[in-house]
C-alpha cells in the first residue's frame, strides 16, 4: 500500500469513527449528552439521588437507605421539598434532605454521601418501590428503592470484631436511635443570630469482649457530625465534626448501660425558617467499620424553628 493510500485509509477511518460518535451522541437524551465523559463543573452540575440498600426487620417491614452525590466541585446545592425534590409514594415524602454539600472523600466513596436518611416500608406494602426524584440545573434523576434483590440487602448485626451502630439519645433516659432512620428530638426554637445549643448522648455499643483474640480494645472513639439536613441556609456550627476522646480520658475500660457520652454544639442561623439538623454518630475508628461498607453509624434529627 502506497503512502497516499495509507493516508486516505486512515483519514476515512477517522471520519467514520467521528461520524459514529456524533450519531451516537445525537441519540442520547439532552440531559445525558455531556455527562459520561465530562469533567465535573464548579457549579451548575447535577445532584443525583442514590439507593444504598435495604435491611429486613423482624416484623416483616424493610428499611431502605438513601444517599446522594453532588457532582459540583464547589457549588453547595439547596433544593426545597416539592416538584424538584420528592419521594413516591407520597407517604414517604419529606424524609429526604434539601441541602446537598460538596464531598470529596476520595477512593471508592468519592463524592457520595451515604445513608443520609432512611424510610421503613410496612410489611403489608412488601414489594413497593420507593422512588426519590431530584431535578437540578436541567438534570432530572430518579432512583427506585427496592427490597427485591439480595445484592442490596444489608445486615445490622455485629461486624467482624463486634462493632455495631452507635446509640443516640436526646435525653439520658429517652428514646434511642441505633439506625439510619433515627429519632427526632423535640423542636428547638431560636431567632436569627442567637446561638442555640444542640446536644445528645451517644454510646459505643460494640460487643468486642467476645472477640479477645482479634481486638485488645473494648471501645473506639466515636465521631459526631452535625450537618444541615433541611432548611433555607446552612447555619454556622461552633463544632460540626467532633472526635469523642472523653471516654478514654476518663479511663473507662468497659461498656455498660450507664456509659453514655454527652456531646453538644452551638448553631447560629442567619435566616428565619424551618430547619432539620442531622446528627451522625459513627464508629469509623474501629477496624471493622467503614463508610465504604455502610457500617457503622446512626442518625438522629433535630427540628429547629428560627424566627426573625
Amino acid at each position: 500500500m502506497t503512502d497516499v493510500r495509507r493516508l486516505l485509509y486512515r483519514t476515512m477511518v477517522i471520519f467514520l469513527m467521528a461520524s459514529f460518535s456524533v450519531l451516537s451522541l445525537a441519540q442520547l437524551p439532552n440531559h445525558l449528552r455531556e455527562y459520561p465523559l465530562a469533567d465535573r463543573k464548579a457549579s451548575g452540575d447535577l445532584v443525583a439521588p442514590i439507593f444504598n440498600g435495604w435491611t429486613p426487620n423482624a416484623d416483616g417491614s424493610v428499611t431502605m437507605l438513601f444517599g446522594f452525590a453532588n457532582r459540583n466541585r464547589k457549588e453547595i446545592v439547596d433544593i426545597p421539598l416539592g416538584p424538584n425534590n420528592f419521594i413516591e409514594p407520597a407517604q414517604f415524602d419529606g424524609a429526604q434532605p434539601t441541602h446537598f454539600p460538596v464531598y470529596n472523600r476520595g477512593g471508592f466513596i468519592g463524592i457520595n454521601e451515604r445513608g443520609a436518611f432512611a424510610v421503613t416500608v410496612p410489611a403489608d406494602m412488601a414489594g413497593t418501590e420507593v422512588v426519590w426524584t431530584i431535578k437540578n440545573a436541567g438534570y432530572e434523576y430518579s432512583v427506585p428503592g427496592r427490597a427485591t434483590s439480595t445484592t442490596y440487602e444489608m445486615s445490622d448485626g455485629e461486624r467482624a470484631l463486634g462493632t455495631l451502630a452507635p446509640a443516640i439519645r436526646f435525653e439520658r433516659d429517652g428514646p434511642e436511635s441505633t439506625s439510619r432512620e433515627g429519632i427526632r428530638a423535640d423542636r428547638v426554637t431560636t431567632s436569627v443570630g442567637n446561638p442555640v445549643t444542640l446536644s445528645a448522648y451517644i454510646q459505643d455499643r460494640g460487643n468486642r469482649a467476645d472477640y479477645p483474640e482479634q481486638s485488645k480494645l473494648l471501645f473506639y472513639p466515636l465521631t459526631t457530625d452535625w450537618v444541615m439536613h433541611q432548611g433555607p441556609v446552612a447555619p454556622d456550627f461552633e463544632r460540626s465534626l467532633v472526635l469523642d476522646i472523653d471516654r478514654e480520658a476518663e479511663g473507662v475500660t468497659q461498656l455498660g448501660a450507664e456509659d453514655w457520652i454527652h456531646v453538644e454544639t452551638r448553631a447560629t442561623f442567619s435566616e428565619p425558617g424551618s430547619y432539620i439538623i442531622r446528627l451522625r454518630v459513627s464508629n469509623f475508628a474501629a477496624p471493622d467499620s467503614r463508610f465504604d461498607n455502610m457500617c457503622c453509624w446512626s442518625n438522629a434529627y433535630v427540628p429547629v424553628t428560627v424566627t426573625q
